[in-house]
């Protein structure tokens, strides 16, 4: 990236905006803060046809009809205000009835009336002690009974103080509660009737709203220039490639320009490019939202293969993998042609196909038991828990070891550079201590010399200095500090196994569950077949969550603490 800074006569600031804005090529500091009213109006005009957006309901097929968009998303937001207020409605009649149903239909007014008259009638819920503890001078008639509980009309004709308290009179009966609620349910259809008629409009105000954004974002700029009397100045960031083209225009258009190299103090953007089969990674990192800062590392490449070998691990079931295969070829066909950025059609390629491959490894096809002396496992290693737990600790190894060496070949030539190379040491340090405490057996003598020659390398190089003595303090508190989390990180890839093998267990157990009951009778075929599709379906969506939880956070959590990454960075 390359610092910018453009430099204008006031007077011509809105021709030059709207030239650099055309070429979108500057990525805008605000030198002062960009509010006005002008841009409140625009941002609230924004919010509101987003939000339209947001309620309409999709058509399969949009049409781009001329509307006028102010008017259209006024009469979507008063749809969707009416909406609200009848669904609360809605809510207050349905508690309303609950209460009094069991009462059945009475008009209040006419226990008012009676009221007038001298003629007192309260609703009451007694127990048996409080109905036979009535003064002498009540008539109560018990209306319904329910468990331990009497409902009574208690009816005096003078105002009787109750040892208990009686209910609150609904304002209106049972039957006009229902024929309220009718009225709102038909309300609420011909709302979403009319929204349904609106949707024809939705891709015109997705123009709209592009538009406003636009807007939105040249108003900004506007506002947020930098002034000095008669000059304005916008500062900004743009791609080295194509700071050669900003001089040319600013040369063209008479401006003044200063392109420079951005300091340690300034917020760079973070532009990244990786190729086209890398980049079917970007949905994931979309969905987290995070971005590496400008001097951080992109590992775009590295999470996709590892994530995909964590995806295929933790769902770990051949049957699983064909069938998210098979929708996604499904989806793919059906929606190819109507979403942009198709990324996610082609990682779930990747990510089924890993599934697959994990499932036929280990013998595992919509669960495993059912499966032994049928389905034989590609790699019958991979059926034995022990060997699946030292697996996980050498995904661990190499996963960190990659972050360490890419660290050692950032910091080369300089000495530091010797402590990455400890660090690797005492990563396949960790992977034997913990194959000897885990697994057991004794701990290798590799185990040894790597945990000597890692320790002895960051004590000395992490910070090298004249004084030795110094440099060695400052390498064993480095090395105290860190060591225990490199071992804690290796041994945290145990969850791999964990989830996978908790996968599988789950769905042997539903399997099992299912043939108890047989099909012997279409009754016991059809809950065998429901048990079947709950359970799996059951076992897919927690693997789905095991993925985000897990397979994310080796990636951006283990992975990334040993590049010292912050995920700091602002999209460019």
């Amino acid at each position: 990236m390359k610092k910018i800074t453009v430099l204008v006569q006031s007077k011509d600031m809105d021709p030059a905006l709207k030239t650099m804005g055309a070429r979108g090529v500057l990525h805008i500091e605000h030198q002062n803060a960009p509010h006005s009213d002008d841009i409140a109006v625009l941002e609230e005009k924004l919010n509101h046809v987003s939000r339209a957006i947001e309620i309409l309901p999709d058509l399969e097929k949009e049409k781009h009809v001329p509307a006028e968009p102010e008017k259209i998303v006024s009469e979507i937001l008063h749809i969707a205000e009416k909406k609200e207020i009848s669904l609360e409605n809605m809510k207050k009649i349905n508690r309303d009835i609950d209460a009094w149903k069991e009462w059945g239909d009475f008009d209040p007014e006419v226990m008012d009336d009676l009221k007038d008259k001298g003629i007192w009638v309260r609703l009451c819920k007694i127990s048996k002690n409080e109905l036979d503890g009535l003064p002498e001078n009540v008539i109560t008639e018990v209306l319904l009974k329910k468990r331990k509980i009497f409902y009574c009309a208690v009816i005096s004709r003078e105002e009787v103080n109750l040892p208990f308290k009686s209910l609150s009179l609904p304002d209106i009966g049972l039957q006009e509660m229902h024929g309220l609620k009718m009225r709102e349910e038909e309300g609420l259809k011909t709302l979403g009737k009319r929204l349904k008629d609106l949707a024809v409009f939705k891709k015109a105000l997705n123009t709209y709203r592009n538009e406003l954004e636009s807007l939105v974002n040249f108003n900004r700029a506007m506002a947020g220039a930098g002034r000095h009397e008669s000059i304005s100045y916008l500062v900004g960031y743009c791609p080295s490639s194509r700071a050669d083209m900003l001089q040319k225009l600013a040369e063209k258009e008479k401006w003044g320009i200063v392109i420079e190299e951005p300091a340690e103090s300034d917020k760079v953007p973070t532009l990244i490019k990786n190729p086209r089969w890398v980049e079917i990674i970007k949905p994931v990192f979309s969905m987290i939202k995070t971005i590496p800062g400008y001097k951080e590392l992109d590992i775009s490449f590295w999470f996709l293969l590892f994530f995909s070998v964590f995806f295929g691990m933790l769902v770990g079931d051949a049957g699983y993998g064909i069938l998210f295969l098979l929708l996604n070829l499904i989806a793919h066909i059906r929606l190819g042609k109507s979403v942009r950025d198709k990324s996610i059609f082609f990682l779930t390629y990747v990510l089924s196909v890993s599934t697959i491959i994990w499932g036929f490894f280990t013998g595992t096809f919509f669960g495993q038991a059912y499966l032994q002396g049928k389905l034989p496992a590609l790699l019958p290693y991979l059926t034995d828990n022990s060997n699946v737990q030292n697996l996980c600790f050498l995904i661990g190894a190499i996963h960190l070891s990659i972050a360490h060496a890419w660290r050692f070949i950032r910091k080369a030539p300089s000495l530091k550079a010797f402590a990455e190379a400890g660090w690797i040491a005492m990563l396949w340090a960790a992977y034997f201590i913990a194959k000897a405490l885990i697994l057991g057996g004794g701990f290798s003598r590799y185990g040894k010399w790597f945990l000597i020659s890692g320790a002895s390398l960051i004590i000395l190089f992490t910070e090298p200095r004249k004084n030795i003595f110094k440099a060695i303090g400052l390498g064993i508190g480095s090395f105290l500090l860190h060591a225990m989390n490199s071992f804690t990180d290796v041994v945290s890839y145990i969850r791999l196994f964990a989830v996978g093998a908790a996968s599988v267990a789950v769905a042997d157990a539903f399997n099992n569950i299912a043939m108890t009951m047989g099909y012997g009778s279409f009754i016991s075929g059809l809950m065998t077949a429901l048990i079947l599709l709950l359970g799996h379906t059951l076992n897919i969506l927690l693997g789905a969550m095991a993925v985000l939880v897990h397979g994310m956070r080796l990636n951006l959590l283990e992975f990334s603490s040993h590049l010292d990454m912050e995920w700091s960075g602002v999209e460019y």
